[in-house]
């Protein structure tokens, strides 16, 4: 491979790496946030009273 077409690999390669982690990101932060909105609407459904907690 010439010089040019080296680095045109390399840079589509780290552009393919890119775009995976970031996706991967957005599932784990969306994730995330479902799980604090479930637990948010749990504690809403909870009694107000704190005694009850413990």
């Amino acid at each position: 491979m010439t010089g040019p077409t080296k680095a045109i690999v390399i840079i589509a390669l780290a552009v393919i790496v890119m775009v995976s982690l970031n996706i991967a990101m957005w599932r784990r932060m969306r994730a995330g946030l479902a799980a604090a909105r479930a637990a948010d609407q749990q504690d809403q459904q909870s009694p107000a009273d704190d005694t009850l907690r413990g």
